[in-house]
């Protein structure tokens, strides 16, 4: 299995198509499922999560309080020996265009913990 920075290129016509999935999706649920799925990504290591997403930790430690609060699952952080690197089926196309998101990014990049360690 091939695995990716989590910063590769991805085409612009792929950009558009995830864009085209996110349109009438208010901001604050794409932002929720790309900090979550990022969580999950990174097996709930919030330093290296923050890191991905350009917010400090202080900010993510904030929106997950916030998540929490309303009942979102919040993937907890697992030791290194555990983890391993994520995957989540690429050809699944949800119906509902909020439970596409996560899917959408996951389908992208595949992201383990070290891809991050500087």
């Amino acid at each position: 299995m091939e695995r990716l920075s989590p910063h590769v290129q991805i085409s612009s016509s792929s950009r558009r198509r995830l864009a085209r999935w996110l349109v009438g999706l208010p901001i604050s649920v794409v932002e929720r499922d790309l900090i979550l799925e990022t969580l999950a990504g990174t097996h709930g290591n919030r330093t290296v999560s923050a890191r991905l997403l350009g917010v400090s930790v202080r900010t993510l430690r904030n929106k997950i309080s916030d998540y929490s609060a309303e009942g979102f699952h919040i993937p907890r952080h697992e030791s290194r020996d555990k983890s391993a690197e994520t995957t989540v089926p690429t050809n699944t196309r949800p119906k509902d265009k909020e439970a596409a998101m996560p899917a959408a990014l996951a389908s992208m990049r595949r992201v383990t913990a070290s891809d991050c360690d500087s």
